[in-house]
């Protein structure tokens, strides 16, 4: 009828996503973890008034109105006191366990997002460039993702992490120390590239042989016009589904590879590193292994299940498929 809008794709995702009340609620649980996260410098200066590397072996805290060393004679440190000091506890060297989650956790989303982003770049002009010009160059880039592909991500990763992190690495004038966070990002980046890249590439193979592509070489646009123009717009609903899984992905692979001493390196601090500390002290006291693995679950089933209700919501006929 005259005059009666018909909502756009965008509208009718945007809907479905606000129905997908799960989704919404678990993609606010993440945005709450990392709310916390940022704030680690607020919690450590004007509440714990402690830093993430600081040491309390000698200290001592009152608790239920006894003295009580942070960290026993026998090595065993103190629990979650629920309190402003040592909220959750300490670790063994007497460092304030609810400080080093919360700085933790900046570093390990730092890497996660930034690895996802890379992730992102790299595979969708590779997935574009080997979709629209096939032939050799997607023979080559398609044979080099099948290399990559090949390799279990964890296993890649860690042979690359142990060689990198101990010995840095150097790109033309470029040097990155060993143990920057760089390493890591490049590296989670580099290995997750094809688990995005297949998909764009079998997408944008479809697309260059609609109507729409053709009309647009038959009026002159060129390669790189068509793919920012007309393929780029359509594959970017895929982008959008696959995002949080690859920050997800990427954070679970950076806590594997800090685990194994070849991502985050001492003293700083990630989910990771501080469920490898805690490993050794888990009879004594699990909440140095509990609270950073807690912490690990808790973010990446949320953005899982985030993930879930975007994919829902912008191809609502991924559902059907499924249930079929």
């Amino acid at each position: 009828m005259p005059g009666v809008r018909t909502p756009t794709p965008r509208a009718r995702a945007f809907a479905r996503l606000r129905r997908e009340r799960i989704a919404l609620a678990s993609g606010f649980v993440f945005l709450l973890l990392v709310s916390a996260c940022m704030a680690a410098p607020l919690w450590a200066g004007q509440v714990a008034h402690t830093t993430p590397a600081e040491n309390h072996l000698s200290d001592t805290i009152v608790i239920d109105a006894k003295r009580t060393n942070v960290v026993a004679l026998d090595g065993v440190p103190i629990g979650p006191t629920w309190r402003a000091r040592f909220f959750l506890g300490a670790d063994g060297n007497g460092r304030d366990t609810m400080v080093r989650l919360l700085y933790g956790g900046r570093n390990s989303l730092l890497i996660g997002v930034s690895a996802a982003l890379l992730t992102t770049l790299v595979a969708l002009v590779l997935g574009l460039v080997a979709g629209y010009f096939r032939g050799i160059a997607d023979a080559v880039i398609a044979r080099a993702l099948d290399v990559i592909w090949a390799f279990p991500a964890i296993i890649l990763a860690v042979a690359l992490g142990v060689a990198l992190t101990l010995g840095g690495l150097q790109i033309g004038p470029v040097t990155i120390p060993a143990g920057s966070k760089l390493i890591a990002i490049l590296i989670i980046g580099a290995v997750t590239v094809p688990y995005l890249a297949r998909p764009i590439r079998a997408e944008v193979l479809l697309l260059r042989e609609r109507d729409f592509v053709e009309a647009a070489r038959a009026q002159g646009a060129g390669p790189l016009r068509i793919m920012r123009s007309e393929l780029l717009p359509n594959v970017v609903p895929t982008l959008i589904v696959f995002f949080p899984l690859l920050v997800a992905n990427a954070i679970l692979l950076e806590a594997a590879l800090s685990y194994l001493g070849a991502g985050i390196q001492p003293p700083e601090a990630s989910w990771g590193t501080m469920i490898s500390d805690g490993i050794d002290s888990i009879l004594s006291a699990v909440h140095l292994t509990l609270v950073p693995g807690g912490m690990l679950v808790a973010t990446v089933l949320s953005l899982n299940v985030f993930a879930d209700g975007v994919r829902d919501a912008v191809d609502p006929r991924a559902r059907v498929r499924l249930e079929h």
